[in-house]
Formats: C-alpha cells, structure tokens, sequence
C-alpha cells in the first residue's frame, strides 16, 4: 500500500461520485475495509508477472461442471 494513501479520504471522494450514503456510524468499518482492500491489492502488486505469463483462456471456479 502507498504510503500516501488516504482511506478516509478515498471514501470522502468516491461516495459522491458513486451516489452512495455512508452513514456516520457505518463509516470507521467502510474505512477499514477500503484500508484492508488496499493492503491485499498491495501484496498482489508486489508479485512481478513477467511476459511469460499468459491469461488462462476460461476460468472455472474449482467444483463447478463445464
């Protein structure tokens, strides 16, 4: 996560735009969410993918039946 990230911040910007209340009582669980989104997209980004590697072609989810 940058350091420079601001979930509080994100959720004052975004809410608006996305025509969404977020009520006051519901807005430190929003905030940590977003915070906690961030900290496991960071950990993915963190993983170099090279240009050998190739999209899978279908995803099926593990148990489903073509």
């Amino acid at each position: 996560m940058s350091a420079g990230f601001d979930p509080e911040a994100v959720v004052d910007a975004m809410a608006p735009l996305l025509g969404l209340a977020v009520p006051a009582e519901a807005r430190p669980a929003v905030v940590a969410n977003l915070a906690l989104a961030a900290a496991m997209a960071a950990l993915v980004l963190e993983d170099p993918v090279g240009d050998h590697a190739e999209p899978a072609p279908v995803f099926t989810p593990a148990g489903a039946r073509p």
